[in-house]
């Protein structure tokens, strides 16, 4: 006697769907990631949602920018019900972020965090 059981619907769908301007600012501005990153980071969203923004901004930065809790929160934080929460939990997140990233220059204080000019972190091909 044998049994099957059937397959459990799927959570999350095989693709997605982008508008045509954020193909287009895609397409003209690519973001650089590394596979190995994206491996490394792959059971940790926020954690590899933060390794694309860094990945996205660092390279085209041309001096420190300064970006405050309130504006993390309204980008990484929407899993949490109160600010401190998220303040809590950030700092981890960066971390690994940055591990994925070893060139990323990023500095965490009580305001929020201070990204710095950063090579991207899959270099140009020659």
């Amino acid at each position: 006697m044998s049994f099957s059981a059937p397959l459990p619907e799927r959570l999350w769908q095989d693709q997605v769907t982008l508008d045509a301007d954020l193909f287009e600012a895609l397409r003209r501005h690519p973001v650089p990631v590394a596979e190995t990153a994206v491996r490394q980071l792959r059971d940790r969203s926020v954690s590899l949602d933060i390794y694309t923004w860094l990945s996205y901004r660092l390279h085209w930065l041309g001096k420190p920018l300064h970006v405050s809790w309130p504006a993390l929160e309204l980008q990484f934080g929407a899993g949490y019900s109160r600010p401190r929460a998220f303040r809590a939990n950030f700092p981890a997140a960066l971390a690994a972020a940055v591990a994925a990233y070893p060139d990323a220059r990023v500095t965490l204080d009580e305001n929020g965090v201070v990204l710095h000019p950063s090579p991207p972190p899959v270099r140009k091909l020659a």
